[in-house]
């Protein structure tokens, strides 16, 4: 069924309120990946993200702490992990740096300041495989499919270059309450692009890792309708949804 007038002036709209959402992203995290504190770039990225959630907050020489246990195995900054916890507390903090430490663990970490787009894409399937292994073998704890999709989004908005690529839609793209919302719009709305979904896979609260990576697969589809209406990348239409959601716009 053919995009109606409406649906491809909002695909667009979507398309250019998230592309100006991740030319923000990319130049806040200029010095997040200038200066590494000798850690590689995806281990500041699962950094930046768990201040994204409120897992952590953005104070003094918390990069540099995290990236001693991820990168080195440094039990003893687990201890120093309680002045940097946030909202939740500092027990889902160090459950979720010990859940991405599992994860890594298990397998080889590119380089990610220097991969090309496909070699990003086939990192997190890598990623995606060991984690659910790991989950079905009940050693993984902490990460969702939002923490999980989330660090690979913070690479490819600071990785301008990649948004040209098309193959960059093969990434798969955090979700999250205001990205929900932004989808639920468009479920009332009948959007053709969405007439997938339903308002039972949207739930506010995150469910077990296979659950919510079975919804992102879901969005990450519709994603690629808005994309191709709108000629850009699932990246901005992501971003523009979080907007849509966030009611940044109608």
């Amino acid at each position: 069924m053919a995009a109606t007038r409406h649906e491809i002036e909002l695909a667009e709209k979507l398309a250019k309120h998230g592309k100006e959402m991740n030319l923000g992203i990319s130049a806040s995290q200029e010095n997040l990946f200038v200066d590494p504190h000798s850690a590689d770039w995806f281990t500041m990225a699962i950094a930046e993200c768990l201040i994204w959630t409120g897992h952590a907050v953005r104070v003094d020489h918390y990069f540099e702490v995290i990236a001693r246990y991820l990168t080195l195995g440094n039990t003893k900054a687990l201890e120093e992990m309680d002045v940097f916890a946030g909202r939740f507390g500092p027990d889902k903090l160090i459950s979720a740096v010990r859940g991405w430490k599992s994860i890594l663990t298990n397998l080889y970490v590119p380089d990610v300041s220097r991969t090309d787009a496909h070699g990003l894409c086939e990192f997190q399937r890598t990623c995606m495989e060991t984690a659910l292994r790991l989950f079905y073998e009940k050693e993984l704890r902490g990460v969702g499919a939002w923490l999980f999709c989330a660090p690979f989004k913070i690479v490819v908005a600071w990785r301008k270059e990649f948004w040209e690529r098309q193959e960059l839609d093969d990434l798969l793209m955090p979700l999250g309450l205001e990205v929900n919302r932004g989808l639920q719009k468009l479920i009332r709305q009948r959007a053709t692009y969405g007439q997938n979904l339903t308002k039972e896979h949207l739930s506010e609260e995150e469910g077990t890792l296979p659950d919510g990576l079975a919804t992102v697969y879901m969005v990450q589809d519709m994603s690629r309708k808005i994309a191709s209406i709108a000629n850009t990348r699932v990246l901005h239409v992501n971003s523009g949804l979080y907007l849509y959601g966030a009611d940044e716009f109608e």
